[in-house]
């Protein structure tokens, strides 16, 4: 089994207020493409063709709108709440391609906090800092699940 990385993050629920924010970049790396195909087989040319793609009108290959989500988990799980995380939903939705190479930051903003529950809703934008673009916005509930 791995270990947790040392930049894991730690917020306790009773540390997180309303209006709260955080932000942090992702790279769409050649990494990150090759393993999420990898992963999940999703071998569709608009993913894989650069002409393909093209001749349908994006820029070129297109990437998977679920490297988006996972770049979510990653935020929420080691940065924001952290490793006491645990999500319930997520709900993107999808505004513009982006591509091999982008940077995407997410900027996530605590917009309610449910005490009995230790749940906490963020609002999330992700901006395409490379095409300076809207790449998805959504909402996202996190259990910020601590010991008993």
């Amino acid at each position: 089994m791995s270990q947790p990385p040392s930049d894991l993050h730690t917020c306790h629920f009773h540390e997180i207020i309303v209006g709260m924010s955080a932000s942090r970049d992702y790279a769409i790396t050649a990494g990150v493409y090759e393993h999420f195909l990898a992963a999940f087989q999703d071998y569709s040319p608009l993913h894989l063709d650069e002409e393909f793609a093209r001749a349908r009108g994006f820029s070129g290959k297109v990437m998977h709108g679920s490297l988006l989500n996972g770049f979510v988990s990653n935020f929420v799980g080691m940065y924001f709440p952290g490793k006491f995380s645990l999500l319930l939903s997520v709900d993107l939705r999808y505004a513009n391609p982006s591509y091999l190479g982008d940077v995407i930051t997410i900027d996530a903003v605590v917009s309610q906090k449910m005490d009995v529950q230790k749940v906490v809703v963020l609002d999330i934008t992700l901006t395409n800092n490379t095409r300076h673009s809207l790449a998805a916005r959504g909402r996202v509930q996190v259990m910020v699940k601590e010991a008993a």
